[in-house]
């Protein structure tokens, strides 16, 4: 697999959503919409899927992936007994890109070694019911990320999963800048000029490739790098915008106030971890 892509994913986070397992004799999710992924493990009975237009019937040993905010209606026709073993989550890089995104998943598989994804979920489902709330979260991360990588081994491994497209390196370049410290002087002319294309064609390829503009990205990462020094760090508001780029505070706490709907210091006191 290209390399860029293997040190995007070794950037990428997990976060678990919400999870279960069920048995149902009655299912009707229709012209359903989620903020993000749903993955949903038929272990027992049979389910229809649409999606994008086309119709699947679902068996025993059938995985669904349906990527976040994609119109889709799961349901039964039955009444006999279905298990379902799900969950939602979203996988992430930089707060911005979606990983998953940069592959082409099939939305329906059947998997070859059932028993063994089966134990996995079943250890993310059981082994966190008895403890705290930190080792609860930990364990939902590592089981999580095991599921993942299990799913990716079986689809790699019988090329049902493929790269959705070959990033030319201008735009991975691009990426890796802005994944930089000092980015808040990026800008699309300087990038045009940098790289002798227009800022039309680079903002729109780029948002081809990776799901966002890359103006669009620097703001989201600088947005969300704010937020964690304002809760986590021990900084004033003035060593905060020095710290992402900003030129003056009113600069920052504009930009700032635009996407949170509050300025820096009242995100702070409702937000603060200390």
């Amino acid at each position: 697999m290209d390399q860029h892509i293997e040190q995007l994913m070794r950037m990428a986070s997990l976060e678990i959503e919400a999870y279960d397992m069920q048995t149902r004799r009655e299912m009707s999710s229709l012209n359903r919409r989620m903020p993000c992924y749903v993955m949903s493990y038929l272990q027992l009975g049979t389910a229809i899927l649409e999606i994008y237009d086309e119709v699947y019937e679902v068996g025993p040993g059938s995985i669904v992936i349906i990527p976040e905010n994609v119109l889709h209606s799961h349901y039964k026709t039955d009444c006999k007994p279905a298990t379902f073993l799900w969950w939602h989550f979203s996988f992430k890089i930089q707060y911005t890109i979606d990983a998953l995104k940069l592959f082409n998943f099939p939305v329906v598989s059947y998997l070859k070694n059932r028993e063994e994804f089966e134990k996995i979920f079943h250890r993310f489902y059981d082994g966190s019911r008895e403890m705290n709330k930190l080792s609860e979260l930990l364990m939902h991360r590592a089981c999580g990320l095991e599921l993942m990588a299990y799913l990716f081994e079986e689809l790699i491994t019988d090329k049902r999963l493929l790269v959705n497209a070959r990033i030319p390196e201008a735009f991975w370049q691009i990426f890796r800048m802005l994944n930089g410290e000092d980015i808040q002087r990026i800008t699309l002319s300087g990038l045009a000029q940098q790289f002798h294309m227009s800022p039309t064609y680079i903002s729109n390829r780029f948002k081809h490739y990776f799901g966002i503009s890359p103006i669009a990205m620097k703001n989201r990462i600088l947005f969300e790098r704010s937020k964690l020094m304002l809760t986590d760090r021990d900084m004033t508001i003035s060593e905060i915008a020095e710290e992402t780029g900003f030129e003056s505070i009113t600069g920052f706490t504009h930009f700032f106030s635009q996407r949170a709907g509050q300025s820096p210091s009242e995100y702070r006191s409702q937000n603060r971890h200390y």
